[in-house]
């Protein structure tokens, strides 16, 4: 999209998973609420105990949740149906540590689409710890694949979503509650017509991060592989969808060959 057509605060909504991120939510909150005046700010509080829930009221923010810890994925999805009820035609998520900057909003937002989802990407930009860039290289091949078309940065959590592409989140209940659900939601909008566009934004890690992250490289990947794979097995390994991956970003929508 162009600025004159970006979501507006009135139909865009921002949704923060945390979980024991006292250290940076409030930062977080009020830089977002800076970059973006008007917008409306859900943090889905994932049963933290160090009172995360607190400061993240007093920044500004609207907060959800507080039980126990469900995992990543489970505080997304109730922070994105809280979304959708507000009638939000966008949302755009993004981490509670600081990994992402609130101020790099526009760069995305700058590409919202309804049939788009915006993925801020950090395959460019440098310091970006060698396991994690090649966990994600790994991550991004196979999640590629099963959506048929080449996904940049498949692990970062700094998206826009467009409501379309949150329409069947109670398929995921039960299951996904953890990383593999963000990259199990990319292959699924594909598969109904939302496909991918990268914002470059930079990489913050080290120094620049109040904790370590809750990420691991080797079983949460092993998790999203297993995931992409039963995908893949129930479209016979989809070598059609290997073969649109593996092409340069932009040609994607050209004519596959016959299966």
């Amino acid at each position: 999209m162009t600025d004159a057509t970006a979501p507006t605060p009135e139909f865009l909504v921002a949704v923060i998973p945390a979980y024991q991120e006292a250290a940076t939510i409030a930062d977080v909150v009020t830089r977002l609420r800076g970059t973006v005046p008007g917008l409306a700010v859900l943090v889905v509080d994932d049963g933290s105990s160090d009172g995360t829930a607190g400061i993240a009221a007093a920044a500004g923010a609207l907060v959800l949740g507080g039980a126990a810890n469900q995992g990543k994925g489970a505080a997304l999805r109730l922070g994105m149906r809280a979304a959708l009820t507000r009638e939000a035609g966008f949302v755009a998520t993004l981490d509670g540590d600081g990994q992402h900057r609130p101020e790099d909003l526009p760069r995305l937002l700058a590409l919202a689409a309804p049939d788009r989802i915006v993925i801020g990407s950090r395959r460019g930009a440098p310091g970006q710890p060698a396991a994690r860039r090649r966990a994600n290289r790994v991550a991004d091949f196979w999640i590629s694949w099963a959506a048929r078309h080449p996904v940049a940065d498949s692990q970062s959590g700094f998206r826009i979503y467009p409501a379309a592409a949150l329409a069947d989140l109670a398929r995921y209940e039960g299951r996904a509650r953890g990383f593999s659900f963000e990259s199990e939601i990319l292959i699924d909008a594909a598969r109904a017509g939302i496909t991918t566009a990268a914002a470059d934004i930079p990489a913050l890690y080290g120094a620049a991060l109040r904790r370590a992250s809750h990420f691991r490289p080797v079983a949460d990947i092993a998790r999203i592989v297993i995931m992409v794979a039963g995908k893949l097995l129930a479209r016979g390994m989809d070598p059609v969808g290997l073969w649109r991956s593996l092409r340069p970003p932009g040609q994607e929508k050209r004519d596959a060959p016959s299966t």
